[in-house]
């Protein structure tokens, strides 16, 4: 067993709610006999989601980095992470004018026990399209940590997918500096919780270019003691002129023992922007149970379909078959468990 580091995790972009201590999350991992990473200059001052601790860390422990570049007018596919599963990984993305990337990585559920850490940073130049999927299935004894940063360009598009429906305990995170003129981000999520499982997200968005634009949407299920913290926060800065923002989090409740806690933010520092945040939280409507149950579905058939009519917007998103047919998998046999 290696030398265990509690780490603060996705901290909120300004201290708020302190009495009910949600500025932060406390991360238990334990320190890996790696050497630390070499990121090239260009990457090291990325913000991410989770944090500067968590980062140091991963870059102090890494066992893998790669470098993805693509060049002007580029297209380089599906690039498919040829070591998902490994105890902790580093994926720098720099993407040239006009340039596509699509980059994917999955830890299934044949990791039992231990920690994963991923980490993901990406240079989006003018035009360029990213787009980052992250996926995990992993069993009860795992601890994951996924972490996302990005600095987008004038007129870039960046996306980032994440899937969090595995592990005794998931942190998750994402940050995008939208600098250029016109930069886009968009940030899906979606969430699993049973048993006593601990979820932990935090995704921020800085706006700084002119005519900018963000939309981060998470959907969720919690069941059993699951306990649950998302923190989505949009900060627009003086300069960010018509700038918009939307985010949103819906989240489905299947126990009384459950434990949920969404914090919106918003912070403005320009008056030409538009930032909207929301959030629905609550039980499956007993109309719509009644309506599915008449149709011949068991109440375990009705949640996973209301579950996953959800999920699968995301779940479409992958793009390797065996994966999402593993997830339907997973989904249908944690629903089903009485």
């Amino acid at each position: 067993m290696g030398e265990q580091n509690i780490l603060k995790v996705n901290p909120l972009p300004t201290l708020t709610w302190n009495h009910l201590m949600l500025n932060f999350a406390n991360m238990p991992l334990e320190a890996a006999s790696s050497k630390k990473a070499d990121i090239p200059s260009e990457f090291k001052d990325i913000e991410t989601g989770m944090g500067r601790e968590f980062v140091s860390f991963v870059e102090s422990h890494a066992s893998y980095v790669r470098i993805i570049r693509a060049g002007k007018g580029e297209d380089l596919g599906v690039i498919k992470d040829e070591k998902a599963g490994i105890a902790s990984e580093i994926i720098l993305i720099e993407a040239g004018e006009d340039s596509r990337v699509t980059f994917y990585t999955h830890a299934s559920d044949s990791v039992q026990d231990g920690q994963i850490t991923r980490l993901v940073k990406v240079i989006a130049g003018p035009r360029a399209q990213v787009t980052v999927i992250q996926s995990q299935t992993v069993g009860n004894g795992c601890l994951v940590g996924d972490d996302f940063g990005a600095v987008v360009g004038d007129e870039a598009k960046v996306r980032l997918i994440q899937s969090e429906l595995g592990g005794k305990a998931a942190f998750a995170g994402g940050c995008a500096a939208l600098k250029g003129y016109k930069a886009d981000f968009t940030e899906e999520t979606i969430y699993f919780g049973d048993e006593s499982r601990r979820l932990d997200f935090s995704y921020v968005t800085r706006h700084t270019g002119k005519k900018t634009t963000t939309s981060i949407l998470a959907n969720g299920a919690l069941f059993g003691n699951a306990d649950k913290v998302y923190r989505g926060s949009m900060d627009f800065i003086h300069g960010c002129s018509k700038s918009k923002g939307r985010e949103a989090e819906n989240v489905l409740l299947f126990s009384p023992t459950a434990r949920n806690r969404s914090i919106p933010l918003i912070l403005c520092d320009e008056e030409d922007v538009d930032g909207q945040h929301a959030a629905s939280i609550g039980k499956i409507n007993k109309d719509l149970m009644y309506y599915l149950q008449s149709r011949g579905l068991t109440e375990n058939q009705a949640r996973q379909l209301a579950v996953e009519s959800r999920f699968n917007p995301v779940i479409d998103e992958i793009p390797d078959e065996a994966v999402r047919e593993e997830i339907h998998a997973s989904l249908e046999r944690r629903m089903n468990l009485d």
